[in-house]
């Protein structure tokens, strides 16, 4: 099960944050932005009852879709998300701990990482996916300049990604980009499903091949 999931990363592309939304916020706005076309939602946990809210995503899309905890800072913690229903376990560094029970619990591992020793470490621990992060402060030119030595780790740029970074993030050679929803805009966060419907196009249009 778990070798599908970076797979769905790949040809998804685009993961959606949630970081300080209610559980049912997190619903609300997942079923605009399923509908327009996003498959990949990550719940942070530092927020709002965050297992709960991976609880009802993981319910409401019949565990078809594999929902992301983020910011998982620690092994139990692993462990609770994945109790929740979690498939890919998100951390904002690398840490042996954390990638270790992910591993032993066959969930999909996401650490964080930003030079070339933390990714090439990340990976000897067992990353399949590594989190560049945070990518804005030093854009796009990052990742390719970290392609030429290491073209074979899958990355996923993260951190002020709005539709412009994520175009130039894939162009330059990412796997996928995380895409915080309150970059998604005001309007998107009020509520206004035109606004969400938008705001996700634009992202997958950026992220699309080609």
């Amino acid at each position: 099960m778990a070798d599908d999931v970076p797979r769905t990363i790949r040809e998804n592309r685009v993961m959606v944050i949630y970081r300080g939304q209610t559980p049912e916020q997190c619903l609300e706005f997942s079923a605009g932005l399923h509908a327009a076309g996003i498959r990949l939602f990550e719940v942070t946990l530092n927020g709002p009852d965050p297992f709960t809210a991976i609880t009802a995503l993981h319910d409401a899309y019949g565990g078809a879709l594999p929902i992301g905890a983020g910011t998982v800072l620690t092994a139990d913690d692993v462990a609770r998300a994945a109790d929740a229903g979690a498939r890919i376990i998100v951390s904002p560094n690398v840490d042996e701990a954390v990638i270790a029970r992910t591993k032993a619990l066959g969930l999909v591992s996401v650490p964080g990482a930003f030079t070339p020793t933390e990714i090439v470490r990340a990976v000897d621990l067992g990353a399949d996916v590594v989190k560049v992060f945070p990518i804005r402060p030093v854009g796009a030119d990052y990742i390719r300049q970290l392609r030429g030595p290491l073209p074979d780790v899958p990355m996923m740029a993260t951190g002020g990604v709005d539709a412009d970074l994520a175009g130039a993030c894939m162009q330059a050679g990412c796997t996928a980009v995380g895409v915080g929803i309150q970059l998604f805009g005001e309007r998107a966060l009020a509520g206004d499903p035109e606004a969400l419907a938008a705001g996700a196009r634009r992202m997958l249009d950026a992220a699309a091949p080609g």
